[in-house]
Order: C-alpha cells, then structure tokens, then sequence
C-alpha cells in the first residue's frame, strides 16, 4: 500500500496470507479463493479506482494450528497491486486476538504526468494486530516500511451486529496535512452482495469527503 496515499479490515487479515515456514502446516492446510468485483476500489474511506469498477481475485491457506496465509491481487488507479499476508490468529476464552505481517506490492505505477513507469521493487508493508471481544474489534496496522516516507498507523474499531458492520478508521501520522477518520457502515444482503456507506472526515489530508456507496459482489472458488 502506498504511503501517505495507501498504506487494506481485520477480517481480510484473518482470512487471507501464507504460512509456507512451517511445512507439516501447510501439508494438512485448507486451501480456498475467491474473486470479487465492486464499483470502486474502498480503501480505509478512500476510491482507488475513481474512473472505473474494481476487479479482485485471491488464494487462501489456513492450518488447525492458528496460522493463515495467502495472496491478494486487485486493479487501482495506474496499475495494480499485490498483497502477500502471513500470520497467526486465535481465541481465549472470549477474546480473539490475531497478530499478521502484510506486504504491498506494485510492480507498475503511473508518473506525475500519467505515463506509466516500473517500480520495480517498489514494496510497504504494514504489522497488523487485532483484538476482538463481544463482537468489537480493535485494529492496528502499523507501516514497518515507508521507503522513506512518515511513521504512520491506522487505527480501527469496529462492532458487528447480525448482518450489520460498523467501522471508525483514523489515522495516526508524523506529518503534517496527513491525517483524516471516517466511519463505515456495512450490510451483508446475502454470502456474496453486500452494501456499504463510507464518509471520510477530511482533517487536511486532501481526501474526498462525499459520502462512498459500494457494492460489492464476491464469489467463492472450490479448491477441492
């Protein structure tokens, strides 16, 4: 993800990266995908494909022992991107927690001038923990690479109520104009269409503050 432009909830960090270190996990592991499409690419209150829809697709590992991984790929404005996740979940008692490392990849970019340009090794990554209790999470995604750019976090709380989500994002960053919130509300209308309403609340930032609408639709691929 590109900072301060993008540095993607808990949910995808629990469902998707890869635990290839640890072979006998891998060995016995439950392997899923999936493609998805939406009207826009929604990310932390932001469109990332304002002149057209988004078109995503990824493969997910996940063991009996807690450790989970995968690869996410995904259309945006000038290019597209890759994510690879690797990371660790679990339960205690009523507290869930899951702690995961999530790298960025964008092998292709457009310049100021809109001409497209090779990145190259062009990677950021984030640390990603997560608490959850009663049905409210507690998220942090802490930049670990920012190819010289601010420390940066983005903070969420959110509380899942039947088919309703709720999220408030905000940013914690060390620079000046960069930091925005913005809540989101979310309805799940059956396992693959669901609607969400996203308002960014602009703090200098420079981001849209019009209200988002986005529907998404995912279909899930048997691995069998």
């Amino acid at each position: 993800m590109k900072l301060i432009k993008k540095i993607s909830p808990i949910a995808l960090a629990v469902s998707m990266a890869v635990g290839g270190a640890v072979v006998p996990t891998i060995a016995s592991a439950e392997m899923s995908a999936n493609l998805g499409i939406a009207n826009m690419y929604l990310w932390r209150g932001q469109n990332l494909t304002p002149d057209g829809p988004q078109v995503s697709g990824g493969i997910e590992f996940s063991g009996d022992t807690g450790l989970y991984g995968g690869l996410w790929t995904s259309n945006e404005t000038g290019g597209h991107e890759t994510d690879l996740y690797v990371g660790f979940g679990g339960e205690a008692g009523d507290l869930s927690y899951d702690i995961s490392y999530w790298q960025y990849l964008y092998p292709e970019d457009t310049d100021d001038l809109g001409d497209q340009v090779d990145l190259g090794d062009n990677t950021v990554s984030d640390i990603v923990v997560g608490l959850g209790f009663a049905g409210v999470g507690l998220t942090f995604y802490v930049a670990s690479e920012t190819q010289g750019g601010p420390d940066a976090t983005y903070i969420t709380l959110d509380y899942g109520m039947g088919d309703y989500s709720f999220l408030f994002g905000t940013w914690d960053v060390d620079a000046p104009d960069s930091e925005y919130s913005h809540i989101q509300v979310s309805y799940a209308v059956n396992d693959n269409l669901s609607l969400t309403v996203s308002k960014a609340s602009d703090d200098g930032a420079g981001v849209e503050e019009d209200p988002l609408f986005v529907v998404s639709y995912s279909i899930p691929l048997d691995m069998k």
